[in-house]
């Protein structure tokens, strides 16, 4: 049998390695372990209950808040605790079928809203919670109505109406992404936009967020990008391609902006149609706008605007205050650039093709005092216009071109033009203008004062090559201070000129025509005491001018006057006309056809017409005339007349007595004329060859021609002297005294025919009274004449020598002297006619001038009849027979 193996002691055995530290954990570490997992198992136990409890909690929420009125319907919602995240998707609110008009009438869709980096802490505590961002995307917002009777919360701040009851939200980023809007309230306004991005940088809904200045609406800064919206408001759509805001940039910029009527607005509303491709303002404060209500910014620019509008009918309902948005508003630039505007309206339209507008340091203080230098509010303007056409007034304006600066204070005009109403428009008897006028300069005018004291000073105002027809309305218009006194209560302009322009006169019996003006105005001053000060005339200190030719009509349409020059000086009182003519239009006939009796042809040509030592003032404020001297030279003047017609039915008023009725003051104190010469022409209707006589180198001065009481009395009468001479070869002096205000015309001519022939007078007295002098000499003819309104008296003294004289006949289209002619003549000569005087006994045998006033004649042919019948009466014709053939009228029918 096999022996049993003895068992070795314990002893001996080999020990076993020790146990290692890793091999044994401590017990609390299983301990946090088996709390991790815990949690874990309990917090994906919640995450997996969560979501869908808080979907549930929040469509419950917006129901009980709403009182069912609303639905909320969120399609997904995820929460992350460790990302301290919620994130829904297909969010959908919806209102029920009756919304209570305490609230507004909403419809939402969104695909996403991302709320991370809730600060979950706070979020329990109910403090201020921090939010790293909120972010709602692609949204579909309409507003179908507002709430017609808004609850008491709704005026609340929105810190104070957060969810929850929290202090606040500290929210780092805020986005409303991809967002499509409409407000469609069924009536206007209504608005729509396709796109709009906004978002907002720490922002924060807290007391202190709401009162910290530097921030706007809680945030940092905010930026909006809006595109293709548009909205309809007060009868008109407005379509806005794209917006883009940023705070944080300080910049607005609107691109594509339009605006048009749309349906029937109500009678008498604006109507407006405007065309914007771009607007950009840049600087612009936000919070120092809605905190302290005050604009500042660096530019505002518009690009091209286009403006088309129908004013109100009506006055308007009111306007905004400017305080109720800003007290204060600085801008430092505005520009308009390549504008243009069309004004529609009854009484004005107008079209500007072309506006530029610059606009520097725009100041407006609601509550402060103006600035005396602002201009507008701003420090200066600069407006450029460019073809422009307006009516005004039926009258039809166009422009080519303004240019405006307050800070040169310079004004200028290019191609104005102004045509007057057409046949059957405008407002009868009212003021008529047609002007062309090519340039308008006006320098160193200071804007600011036109503005703060209504007062227009001014450097010089320059017009060049303007053509003006101006028709007067048919009420005489009030003076030039009360006109302008609408715009400005003074006006000061140190020079105006006038150049090369023209001026036409309308409406007027003598409506004058001024050719070539060129007018120099120095220190005018228009206002009411301007007007009466005695040393201005029409307003200035003084006047300079010249021009080319003027013309009117002179007793139309029969004659027409004219110069071919004209020079004014008021500081020398100088008034001067060169080349002065008057013509008929008709010849004699042709006028006692046009008038129905005679009326003679009557041609005048004169050199040259000068007024030294004119008083202006008086001239223009009450059409008197007073001047020192007036010298006419070298006149020349035709008269052609018809003896077939009736005499002229008129009192006429070449005659001293009317000095007494002219409506103004005439005072010369000298008239000289030169070298004058006076032909005359007459058809007698006893044969068709008319009868010629001149008067020839008339030279004379005359003195006191005056109807001022205290110049003109019977003591200090007109006077005057003249030298001519009768036919150019018999020397007559002359000398003249009258009383011009003497009612009864009395007044005294003599004088002294030189040697001569009786045949001179042949080439009158042949063709029209078939007498011929055969024969005679004079030696010398004295006479002196007393006329008034009755007729004339006086004493001729002839002294001649063999006069003989042959009575004629007319036959054939020939002047003949028949046998009978022949018997008379011989028989008139022995025994009426004086062939001589004196008389062989050496006595001198006078005359009796004595003819009666024919009222209907003027005094130079009382003055012819008295010459006549003294010759006659000297010469051996009875005197009774001598004053029937001074007074003798050529009467016939009028030629057919």
């Amino acid at each position: 049998m096999p022996e049993p193996v003895a068992s070795a002691p314990s002893s001996a055995l080999p020990t076993p390695p020790p146990a290692t530290p890793a091999s044994r954990l401590p017990k609390w570490l299983w301990w946090l372990l088996g709390l991790a997992a815990l949690l874990l198992i309990g917090a994906l136990v919640v995450q997996h209950f969560l979501d869908p409890w808080l979907r549930q909690k929040l469509e419950k929420q917006v129901a009980t808040q709403t009182h069912g009125q609303y639905h909320l319907q969120v399609g997904a919602l995820e929460t992350s605790i460790w990302q301290r995240a919620i994130r829904l998707r297909r969010v959908r609110l919806r209102p029920a079928a009756q919304v209570a008009d305490t609230l507004p009438r909403v419809r939402l869709d969104a695909a996403r809203l991302h709320v991370t980096g809730v600060g979950l802490l706070a979020l329990l505590r109910k403090g201020v919670v921090p939010i790293d961002s909120v972010v709602l995307d692609s949204a579909t917002v309409e507003v179908l109505a507002l709430a017609r009777r808004p609850t008491q919360n709704a005026g609340k701040p929105l810190h104070e109406r957060l969810p929850l009851k929290l202090k606040g939200l500290e929210i780092g980023y805020f986005g409303l992404l991809h967002t499509q809007g409409a407000y469609l309230p069924g009536a206007q306004p209504t608005a729509r936009f396709r796109r709009a991005d906004l978002s907002a940088h720490d922002l924060h809904l807290t007391p202190a967020g709401a009162a910290d200045t530097q921030r706007l609406a809680y945030a940092a800064d905010w930026q909006l990008q809006l595109r293709q919206a548009q909205g309809l408001t007060r009868g008109h759509r407005l379509q806005l391609t794209s917006l883009l805001a940023s705070t944080a940039n300080q910049q607005i910029q609107l691109d594509s902006v339009r605006m048009q009527p749309e349906g029937n607005a109500p009678a008498g509303s604006p109507r407006v149609n405007l065309a914007l491709p771009r607007l950009r303002l840049t600087g612009l404060n936000a919070a120092a706008l809605l905190h302290r209500h005050t604009f500042r910014a660096d530019s505002l620019v518009l690009q091209a605007p286009r403006l088309t509008l129908v004013p109100p009918t009506g006055k308007a309902s009111g306007s905004a205050d400017f305080g109720q948005y800003a007290r204060r508003f600085d801008l430092a630039h505005l520009a308009v650039r390549n504008g243009s505007l069309h004004v529609k309206d009854a009484a004005l339209r107008s079209v500007i093709r072309r506006i530029d507008v610059a606009g520097t340091a725009i100041h407006i203080d609601a509550k402060g005092q103006p600035d005396a230098r602002q201009v507008l509010f701003a420090k200066a303007w600069t407006l450029g216009l460019g073809r422009s056409e307006a009516t005004v007034a039926a009258h039809a304006v166009s422009l080519g071109r303004l240019n405006l600066s307050t800070a040169a204070g310079t004004l200028d005009l290019r191609a104005v033009r102004v045509r007057p109403p057409g046949p059957g428009q405008g407002k009868p008897g009212a003021v008529r203008v047609d002007l062309t006028m090519p340039s308008l300069a006006l320098r160193g005018f200071d804007a600011a004062a036109v503005q703060q004291q209504r007062r227009l000073r001014a450097s010089s105002l320059v017009i060049d090559g303007a053509r003006l027809n101006f028709t007067p309305p048919k009420t005489p218009p009030p003076p030039v201070w009360k006109l302008l006194s609408k715009a400005v209560r003074r006006t000061d302009l140190a020079e105006l000129r006038i150049r090369r322009s023209f001026l036409q006169i309308g409406g007027l019996r003598h409506s004058p025509e001024i050719n070539d003006i060129d007018l120099t105005g120095r220190g005018i001053r228009i206002d009411s005491l301007a007007a009466l000060e005695p040393a201005r005339i029409a307003y200035a200190r003084s006047w300079k001018a010249s021009s080319g030719l003027i013309a009117a009509p002179f007793d139309p349409p029969y004659y027409r006057a004219s110069s071919q020059r004209a020079r004014l000086d008021t500081d020398a009182h100088l008034f001067r006309f060169e080349g002065l003519s008057l013509v008929p239009k008709y010849s004699a006939v042709g006028m006692n056809l046009h008038k129905g009796y005679q009326v003679p042809a009557v041609t005048a040509r004169i050199p040259s017409l000068t007024f030294s030592g004119l008083e202006f003032a008086g001239l223009v404020r009450r059409a008197d005339v007073r001047v020192a001297r007036v010298t006419v030279e070298r006149p020349e003047v035709r008269i052609v007349s018809d003896g077939r017609g009736p005499i002229n039915p008129n009192r006429s008023k070449i005659s001293p007595e009317e000095m007494r009725h002219l409506p103004m003051t005439v005072d010369v104190r000298r008239l000289d004329i030169v070298g004058g010469n006076l032909f005359t022409k007459y058809r007698s209707p006893l044969t068709p060859l008319p009868g010629t006589m001149s008067i020839n180198r008339f030279t004379g001065s005359f003195f006191n021609l005056s109807n001022d009481p205290r110049r003109q009395t019977a003591a200090t009468p007109l006077t005057g002297r003249a030298t001519t001479y009768l036919q150019n070869r018999c020397r007559l002096d002359a000398q003249v005294s009258m009383y011009t205000l003497d009612p009864k015309g009395q007044h005294r001519v003599w004088g002294t025919f030189g040697a001569g022939q009786f045949n001179i007078l042949n080439s009158m007295t042949v063709p029209t009274r078939l007498v011929q002098f055969k024969q005679g000499d004079v030696r010398r003819i004295r006479f002196d004449l007393q006329a008034n309104r009755q007729g004339s008296t006086g004493t001729m003294w002839a002294e001649y020598s063999g006069l003989q004289l042959q009575l004629l006949g007319y036959k054939d289209e020939e002047v003949k002297k028949p046998l009978l002619k022949r018997v008379l003549s011989k028989a008139a000569n022995v025994i009426v006619i004086r062939d001589q005087n004196p008389r062989k006994r050496g006595e001198l045998v006078t005359g009796q001038m004595i003819s009666t006033r024919e009222p209907r004649f003027s005094v130079f042919t009382l003055w012819r009849q008295g010459v006549v019948s003294g010759l006659f009466d000297n010469v051996g014709v009875p005197q009774k027979l001598a004053q029937k053939l001074s007074e003798s009228k050529d009467e016939a029918p009028l030629p057919k």
